[in-house]
């Protein structure tokens, strides 16, 4: 079938892992400096004795001070005002100096954003990707960041990093190793704040260790290889490494202030316990505190549920443009919460967005297409990170023991993946432009197996009804329904949350599909929240839809493959068995393949290890798929500049985080 719409070549190679990037963050080239005089209005009083002893003030004319670096106007004037250093003296010695993608940009504006909750707008995400590391646009590389460089043990156990020296946080403390210390030591290690450590910070299950070695490096020792350690930094598992300004959290932590005060405090801020007060006082999204200090480029002053929430700019950020401006180019974010995803569609081809992607479902194309010259705007079509934004999900660990019985067995997945009539959805749904696929790496991926990938994929009614039936599903009621063997139709309330792709019309086309194999669907529309609730909280879901993750490189990301999602299985696998339920052994074998991978530095061997992963997943397919995804689209003003036309999307990447919306910029003239 022809494809009506050109996908990108989204990736330029691999990613590099562990020892491998060490190199690269070793030839960082040192950052451009452009020394330019700039006057800053500082009006010096000189004391001056005369005759008589009488003290007399003379005014002295001011003279220029050399700075190396620019700033916005709305800055400058809190300098001449007093209110706030020169930028020289609030940047780190060592700023990361950006390129810009198109041109140097000029400085002002508010950048206007859509959001479905507070939560939605993820400034401290999303829009502000300063991990330690971060991803390249094309998501090919791992590249220094706040972190400026690394050095890593032969063994793959000890990792040494630097930091920025003068770095800071938005209200002007210093940023340093003790920051790092604070989340790995006193966050981390505090029971009733971290009840489970991350499994990617233990690897071989062995907690780490965490030393300052001076104010700007730190170093973390593991007991066994880390070897995809480097990946996580860079990748939303990362994000927490920014979150946790010392010289504030202390304030609200057990280690730093009698408990009994600051349980004295939670009461009085309406909290029972100590440990709600600190992560509420520590929260820093977009319904969060907007007292708690960041290090993003725009810091988020007004939060939801207030209309607009504002993000304004840092002026404490520690970037720079080659022509030494600071960044961000644009002063300040709004975003205007809406109901849901379809009317962020509307108002966004109305023209109320300046540059947006996330809710932009690829069903509108045509329609985005169509108002283009009316909105003002341009239309991209980023590359995906990730196989498919409609990844099929069946609760394999269902509550009811029936249903549990029924989805764990194999033969169900096969039947549901063979009554699909995929061609059916990428006509009605994609518009022609996807590819048939299951859940798999994407075929740029080093890990990408072809076998796996079209496993399965054909419309075949009759080989799926012959599962059913070797499962013992022959009885059927007078709508010509399955019964299950408690004699109760077999139904699957489909639970989903229209946001991201176009769900509800996929699950109605289902519905109708899977009728031919004698099981009832019933599309079950609901909530982002509540959709959560019901997966991630109480485990009530019967088949789910959602997108798919990290599939550019599955030792970044491969919780599709193995269920970490799956609550019981999770809640098992992160408490060492003390609470969830042990898996399957299909998945515990899985289990044991990917600590393997995350224990050594070996490419070939992860490559080895991932094959075995791939392979119990085709077979027992826990995931399936419908198609490839179609491609990212991304609206953008006109006159919103330094966009760039292609990239990756994903959400390891934080995108658009790793096109450096810093850069961005609002063109005036």
């Amino acid at each position: 079938m022809a494809s009506r719409f050109t996908r990108r070549e989204f990736l330029k190679g691999a990613a590099m892992t562990a020892v491998g990037l060490a190199a690269a963050s070793c030839a960082q080239p040192t950052p451009q400096i452009i020394e330019k005089e700039v006057p800053v209005e500082r009006v010096v009083k000189e004391t001056v004795v005369v005759e008589k002893e009488v003290a007399v003030e003379r005014v002295v004319t001011p003279t220029p001070v050399v700075m190396k670096y620019k700033e916005a106007p709305m800055l400058a004037g809190m300098v001449q005002a007093g209110r706030l250093p020169p930028v020289d003296e609030r940047l780190p010695e060592d700023p990361l100096v950006i390129e810009p993608w198109e041109e140097i940009g000029q400085y002002g504006g508010t950048w206007h954003r859509l959001a479905t909750t507070g939560g939605d707008t993820q400034v401290n995400g999303r829009l502000a990707y300063e991990n330690p590391l971060r991803w390249t646009k094309d998501a090919n590389e791992v590249i220094p960041n706040v972190c400026k460089s690394w050095e890593i043990s032969p063994d793959g156990k000890v990792f040494t990093f630097t930091l920025r020296k003068g770095m800071k946080w938005s209200d002007g403390h210093p940023f340093t190793a003790d920051d790092y210390m604070f989340y790995l030591n006193d966050h981390n290690g505090n029971s009733e704040l971290a009840t489970t450590v991350p499994s990617w910070l233990r690897p071989g299950g062995e907690m780490y260790t965490a030393e300052k070695i001076d104010d700007y490096t730190w170093r973390i020792s593991f007991g066994a290889p880390a070897g995809i350690f480097l990946l996580y930094l860079a990748s939303n598992h990362g994000l927490s490494f920014m979150q946790f300004p010392k010289h504030f959290c202390q304030q609200y932590h057990v280690d730093y202030v009698a408990k009994e005060t600051l349980e004295k405090m939670a009461k009085d801020a309406g909290f029972e316990f100590w440990y709600q007060l600190y992560n509420n006082k520590r929260s820093q999204s977009g319904g969060g505190n907007p007292d708690c200090p960041v290090i993003f480029a725009w810091k988020v002053t007004v939060p939801a549920p207030k209309m607009p929430v504002v993000a304004e700019r840092n002026p404490y950020y520690w970037k720079v443009d080659t022509a030494g401006n600071q960044l961000p180019y644009i002063d300040r974010i709004e975003f205007m919460l809406v109901e849901s995803a379809p009317i962020i569609n509307m108002r966004a081809m109305a023209g109320e967005v300046d540059m947006q992607l996330r809710h932009m479902t690829f069903d509108n194309y045509p329609l985005f297409m169509d108002n283009r010259e009316q909105g003002d705007y341009r239309i991209l079509g980023w590359s995906r990170g990730y196989i498919t934004d409609s990844m099929i999900q069946p609760n394999i660990m269902h509550l009811d023991p029936v249903m549990r019985q029924i989805i764990g067995d194999k033969r169900f997945r096969w039947a549901l993946s063979l009554g699909m009539n995929r061609e059916e959805i990428i006509e009605s749904v994609f518009l022609g432009v996807t590819e048939p696929n299951q859940i798999s790496p994407t075929p740029t991926s080093p890990f990408y197996w072809e076998e796996q990938a079209k496993n399965m994929l054909e419309h075949d009614p009759a080989r799926a009804n012959a599962y059913l039936d070797e499962m013992g599903l022959t009885e059927r009621d007078s709508a010509d329904y399955r019964l299950r063997p408690d004699g109760k139709r077999l139904t699957l309330i489909f639970d989903y949350a229209p946001i991201f792709g176009s769900w509800g019309d996929i699950i109605g086309l289902l519905a109708v599909q899977w009728k031919d194999l004698g099981i009832e669907v019933i599309p079950s529309e609901m909530s982002r929240q509540l959709y959560v609730e019901r997966f991630d909280g109480a485990n009530l879901q019967d088949i789910h839809i959602w997108t798919a993750n990290g599939e550019f490189h599955l030792v970044g990301e491969c919780r599709t493959y193995i269920q970490f999602q799956n609550k019981p299985l999770n809640d098992w696998r992160n408490t060492g068995g003390r609470e969830g339920e042990e898996p399957p052994e299909h998945i515990l074998e899985q289990y044991k393949y990917w600590d393997e991978i995350t224990v050594t530095v070996d490419t070939e061997k992860q490559k080895e290890l991932m094959r075995k992963i791939l392979e119990i997943h085709k077979e027992h397919m826990v995931t399936i798929g419908i198609c490839t995804a179609p491609p990212e689209v991304v609206v953008v003003k006109n006159n919103f500049r330094n966009v760039p036309d292609s990239a990756v999307s994903d959400w390891p990447l934080l995108t658009p985080g790793n096109t450096i919306p810093e850069q961005y910029f609002i063109k005036q003239s």
